[in-house]
């Protein structure tokens, strides 16, 4: 079947937007504010102010009305609790002090939960360690005669004995409690002015349309945070976590949806679900509102009929505003979703909505709203438990089997309205086989889901994303089937490009943890870690990573718009930002971070050919190289930064890692500046100066550099930076000395691991290559795959030998960085390689060694799919068979002494070099055997 396309143009510019930026109203969305309450304790000793470990009890009861319409509970305590409400446990929070779960207060919605009369909160909270203790809550309830509020302070009763059991239940027997010692007043030390999040809002509007015939109707929305559109009850795209992030100050992008099926004559309503996202919720550890307090809505929809006519409905005060079932929905926390509060029919024509808000419309946006240029966010695929275990009663592991990022699908059949179901998410297991989320730190990877007793129920969050293999149900009304929970992965909807397998099972895990690894952290920006309190576009990380994402998936739209990015978060006097979007007190101008705005186009156009990211990104390099030049000292730049970033023990100097770097941008500078047909004198200049510097000050007896680490010489070596051969020789035989002495394992960090078997091959030394890339014993990529890794992690032993876990505050199980090996694999293994930028011509020169015997691969080029397979028999016989898409030619290189070694069906012999014979290849497909 034919399929149709078109192109049409979209909303090019500010003035064609005719609607208002809109939100709900502030004290709709916002949560209870604990000014006024105060922290309390149990009265006992505290020198210092340091409250002893241990845990303390507390109760308050109150008196509710008739007639609730909102009731609303804030909570937290200094290190963990566990709340409960007549009896019936609300939330838990660890009191792990990594997670700081005090600086994040829990908000509850407890409207369906009160009952008319004597409500008793009753808490158990937990100091970890001898440091400051506290509790702190306010239950706010409004009913037709007003709100009233009861927070903590006077009334609190506490205890630090044990209770027996039923404590938590109105009328328990409290009376030799005493009353909680106020600790401070909120907002002063230690804790400073806590609070919860805030709500998402249901944003309506119904609209009448003329009773003509449509021709197309385009809906053209955005966000400061998420949104969710549905159009007279039915979902608008597919897209998910949309607009995505930029910095909202400067720039945010635009969706265009058709949806001409969707609209009719007559009535209409489009709903739209508004979440925090990055805009207002929780970003990186820097905590809420980024960019502002609360996330808005810009919409516009436009009908044309088939006379010629046009309708537009545009967001402004005629929309209305509710809260509904999502109690939370934040990126970092996770999701609550209380299905008693759903609002059946909300998006739909006809829905009442007279007790609904006016929104509000906002003023003061300054950002820009521009089209979208990056593949959108979808759910990709689903991974299906391989297991499940009741590791204690009622408490339920399921195993998928793959760390992946997205959310869990959860279905539910049976159960009462009221209860509630936990899911929580971890990346690994600790020793006793169970839940391990320290390593998150402040994130909390939690989803809770209130059932409304209509039988079989499902649920999916829309606002949030974790990082996960494990997938812990607590809650669920009996025994949870296999099937109750399924992974969706969610990542930017390009397609992945490679293929690539072997008789190396080792190799082909690793290579689906690359994969996996780029899956989970391209979304929305490439993020170093999917899982903890983190999730930022560190310029480090893809720096070394893009030329292997280049490879495995279609990175040219996703990386284009993150060097936006970067490039609005660069200073005015050139430095490049360590994160992008920028947020946060972090650094810029560091070597091999912010380098990203110089080798990341370069990537691209070796992968694609695309001359236009080098273009759009040439002003901001020259003022890069700007700065580099003038912040440094004699060509030398400082000692600073975070070097070779989770190096094993060998620490390379910054100042010869900047200096290095420094001279690598300006070479790729030069070169960018002649495809560009510009003038690349002054910087082909600047680089023979720097290398002069570089050898001055770091180069001895010709090739020993400064440290004598193998991050030291494969820098050198890769970026051609040394005098001689002899020197380029000898550099290399000293690296292979300092791999051999540690028993042929590297020793490299972030910035060396790239370049290391790659600086290796080059020199001629590929056999010290495939033994580092076969190695299992740590550090290598086998140790980690060893310890059951199925993606790339942050360290090389982020699980020891031990089986115990690296630093608590620096250890993911999602980390690309690493992964940046694929680039060698793929170019030395599979032999696929870029001829000339973006693959028209290919180079195709497998390099056999460490033990495999059988590679087979299919890259998609631009210009087509190549594809390429090799065998090596037990008799030393190679072969080879390559297929060369339409347009382009390849270049084989088959390791033979002669051309007469080798056989083949028309390929044109070209030279010998390298032990190897040469052909050219058109077209088609072509076999090569060596003799």
């Amino acid at each position: 079947m034919e399929r149709t396309t078109w192109w049409e143009t979209g909303l090019t510019g500010g003035e064609q937007w005719q609607g208002d930026w809109v939100a709900a109203p502030a004290a709709l969305v916002a949560p209870p504010s604990l000014e006024g309450t105060s922290w309390i304790w149990f009265p006992e000793d505290a020198p210092g102010g340091n409250a002893p470990a241990g845990t303390r009890w507390f109760r308050r009861s109150v008196e509710i009305p008739e007639g609730v319409r909102r009731a609303r509970l804030v909570i937290a305590a200094d290190n963990g609790f566990t709340a409960y409400l007549n009896g019936t446990e609300l939330t838990h929070r660890d009191a792990l002090d990594v997670q700081k779960s005090w600086s994040r207060p829990a908000l509850l919605d407890l409207t369906h939960d009160l009952r008319t009369g004597t409500n008793t909160l009753a808490v158990s909270a937990e100091n970890a360690g001898a440091s400051p203790a506290g509790l702190i809550a306010v239950l706010e309830v409004t009913t037709d005669a007003g709100t009233t509020r009861h927070g903590t302070g006077d009334g609190w009763l506490s205890t630090d004995r044990k209770p027996g059991d039923g404590w938590q239940e109105p009328g328990a027997d409290d009376g030799g409690w005493q009353p909680a010692r106020t600790v401070a007043a909120w907002g002063a030390d230690p804790w400073g002015k806590v609070r919860a999040e805030q709500s998402p809002a249901q944003l309506r509007r119904s609209f009448t349309l003329a009773r003509k015939r449509v021709a197309a109707a385009r809906l053209h929305l955005t966000a400061l945070g998420l949104y969710e559109a549905h159009l007279n009850g039915e979902r608008v795209g597919e897209d998910r976590l949309a607009p995505g992030w930029t910095d909202y100050e400067r720039r945010v992008p635009y969706q265009a949806y058709d949806v001409t099926d969707a609209v009719r004559r007559g009535e209409n309503a489009l709903g739209v679900s508004l979440a925090t996202g990055w805009y207002a919720g929780n970003v990186g550890w820097f905590g809420q509102d980024t960019y502002g307090p609360h996330p808005a809505l810009l919409a516009q929809l436009e009908v044309r009929y088939t006379d010629g006519s046009t309708d537009r409905i545009t967001t402004d005060t005629k929309w209305r505003a509710a809260t509904g079932p999502l109690v939370t929905a934040d990126l970092m926390m996770g999701e609550q979703y209380d299905a008693r509060a759903e609002t059946p029919g909300w998006t739909t024509p006809g829905f009442d909505d007279t007790d609904w808000q006016p929104v509000t419309a906002r003023q003061g946006v300054t950002a820009t709203v521009v089209p979208t240029t990056e593949a959108p966010t979808r759910m990709m695929r689903e991974v299906e438990p391989v297991k499940v275990t009741e590791q204690r009663p009622g408490v339920f592991l399921y195993d998928l089997g793959q760390n992946m990022v997205g959310v869990v699908r959860l279905t539910v059949r049976g159960g009462a309205a009221g209860q509630k179901i936990t899911v929580r998410h971890g990346e690994v297991l600790d020793q006793d086989g169970a839940l391990y989320v320290a390593n998150f730190r402040t994130a909390r990877p939690v989803d809770t889901y209130t059932l409304k007793g209509a039988g079989e129920e499902s649920y999916e969050p829309r606002f949030t994303f974790h990082g996960f293999r494990y997938v812990e149900v607590t809650g669920y009304p009996g025994t949870p089937p296999k099937n109750a929970v399924v992974g969706r992965v969610l990542h930017t909807s390009a397609p992945f490009t490679l293929d690539f397998s072997t008789d190396d099972a080792m190799l082909n895990q690793l290579h689906s943890n690359i994969t996996w690894g780029q899956r989970g952290n391209f979304l929305a920006v490439p993020t170093d870690t999917p899982a903890r309190d983190e999730r930022l576009g560190w310029s480090g990380d893809i720096n070394v990573f893009a030329p292997t994402a280049a490879y495995t998936m279609d990175s040219a739209r996703f990386l284009t718009k993150w060097l936006r990015d970067l490039r609005d978060g660069q200073s005015a006097d050139g430095a490049f930002p360590d994160v992008a979007p920028l947020v946060g007190p972090v650094g810029s101008g560091v070597a091999g971070w912010g380098d990203a705005g110089v080798t990341v186009p370069w990537a691209l156009y070796q992968a694609y050919g695309d001359e236009r990211v080098l273009s759009e990104n040439w002003p901001a390099m020259q003022k890069w190289i700007s700065y580099l030049e003038a912040h440094s000292n004699g060509l030398l730049r400082p000692a600073e930064g975070y070097g070779d970033w989770l190096n094993v023990d060998d620490e390379t100097p910054k100042d010869v890692i900047g200096t290095a770097y420094f001279a690598h941008a300006t070479d790729l500078v030069a070169r960018i500046a002649k495809v560009l047909g510009k003038d690349s004198g002054p910087y082909d200049a600047l680089l023979t100066r720097i290398r002069q510097a570089f050898n001055d000050a770091y180069v001895s007896d010709g090739s020993r550099i400064k440290g004598d680490t193998q991050t030291a010489y494969v820098l050198a070596l890769s970026m051609d930076l040394l005098p001689s051969a002899a020197a380029r020789r000898a550099a290399a035989d000293r690296l292979v000395e300092l791999i051999e002495a540690r028993k042929d394992h590297l020793s490299t960090g972030f910035l060396g691991t790239p370049r290391l078997l790659p600086a290796l091959t080059e020199a001629g030394h590929v056999d010290v290559a495939h033994r580092l890339l076969h190695q299992r014993t740590f550090p290598s990529w086998g140790y980690q795959i060893d310890k059951g890794a199925t993606t790339m992690w942050e360290r090389w032993d982020s699980i020891k030998p031990d089986g115990s876990f690296q630093d608590v505050g620096m250890n993911s199980f999602n980390h690309y960085a690493y992964g940046c090996v694929g680039e060698w694999m793929y170019q030395n293994l599979a032999g696929i390689a870029a001829g000339e930028p973006g693959f028209r011509t290919v180079v195709v020169r497998p390099r056999p060694g460490g033990g495999v015997r059988t590679v087979s691969a299919r890259f998609d080029s631009p210009y087509g799919a190549v594809r390429t397979r090799w065998t090596l028999d037990g008799k030393g016989r190679f072969t080879l068979t390559v297929s060369v898409p339409v347009n382009s030619t390849a270049e084989v290189w088959v390791p033979a002494e002669r051309a007469e070694d080798v056989s083949h069906d028309g390929a044109e012999f070209l030279r010998t070099a390298e032990n190897c014979a040469v052909f050219r290849a058109g077209s088609g497909t072509h076999r090569f055997t060596t003799a």
